[in-house]
């Protein structure tokens, strides 16, 4: 975690520093990554970077909680659910849907988190992943929560045991569609979603038929 002086900055200036950190690493990984560039493209001092994070590994993870933290409250796919009154399965998928589309508008951001799930960090892609999980873990428990208030999902299996079931699927459905997008040439984002249609409604039927209410 960030140095509280990290925190002391406003919104607008923690967001410049984590996307120069971003798109830095992504450009030229973590070994390389130079917190001087950082610095300048943030519009900040080098000592700064240091009195916001004690070393570069800890910006990179943070870099790696907040690129998640920030898509997944954007394109909240989760908490909407709250005020929806669909099914919670057709609705995942409808939510996929716009949210595949809209998350072009945050394309760095989303390649970058393919490239972690991917393996570009090596030795800091396990931290990495489970960063993001633990995070994303967060929304998913919620959806469950709601969805089983609604009748959507069974009442008896544990939130916690439901939550590793979603969340293991839904891993590695992301990890093959991220893989299959690469052997065509392809970020994940710049695919067209009619292409992993199937796969997505075929991993939905695969949770439904699992966790649905009967």
């Amino acid at each position: 975690m960030p140095k509280e002086t990290f925190f002391i900055l406003d919104d607008e200036k923690q967001e410049k520093v984590m996307r120069a950190a971003i798109n830095e690493f992504s450009a030229h990984g973590f070994e390389k990554a130079n917190i001087g560039l950082i610095a300048k493209n943030a519009a900040v001092a080098k000592g700064s970077i240091y009195q916001y994070f004690e070393n570069k590994k800890e910006l990179f993870l943070f870099s790696v909680k907040w690129s998640t933290d920030y898509l997944m409250k954007k394109y909240d796919i989760y908490s909407s659910y709250k005020n929806a009154t669909t099914d919670v399965f057709d609705y995942l998928y409808s939510s996929s849907k716009d949210a595949w589309l809209q998350m072009r508008e945050e394309r760095e951001l989303v390649i970058f988190i393919q490239d972690v799930f991917l393996g570009k960090y090596k030795n800091l892609t396990d931290e990495s992943v489970s960063v993001m999980l633990k995070y994303a873990n967060e929304y998913i428990i919620g959806l469950i929560r709601d969805g089983k208030k609604k009748g959507h999902i069974r009442q008896d299996i544990d939130d916690r045991m439901l939550s590793l079931f979603v969340t293991g699927a839904s891993t590695k459905i992301k990890e093959y569609l991220m893989i299959k997008a690469r052997e065509a040439g392809d970020d994940i984002v710049d695919g067209d979603f009619e292409v992993y249609d199937k796969d997505i409604k075929a991993m939905i039927e695969l949770l439904k038929n699992g966790m649905g209410a009967k």
